[in-house]
């Protein structure tokens, strides 16, 4: 014996592809500390930032010798 069954409001819906992505625990947990604490750059800071952008914008590959901090010289 079978019995017709009507379940009213069910649709059947394709998965949607979910929106998080793998993060590790070390990735979190940089990400939640960049968050948490202030991220005030200094004028110098925002100076060599705005540098770097613009020799990086030319296209020119940047040299491999140059001293450290020559091209962004920051305290973190």
């Amino acid at each position: 014996m079978t019995d017709a069954i009507n379940i009213a409001g069910s649709k059947v819906e394709a998965a949607k592809p979910s929106r998080t992505r793998y993060q590790s625990e070390e990735g979190r947990e940089v990400q939640a500390r960049a968050q948490f604490l202030e991220q005030n750059q200094s004028p110098q800071e925002q100076a060599g930032l705005k540098r770097l952008h613009g020799l990086l914008n030319q296209g020119t590959p940047l040299e491999q010798g140059a001293p450290r901090g020559y091209y962004l010289n920051i305290r973190i």
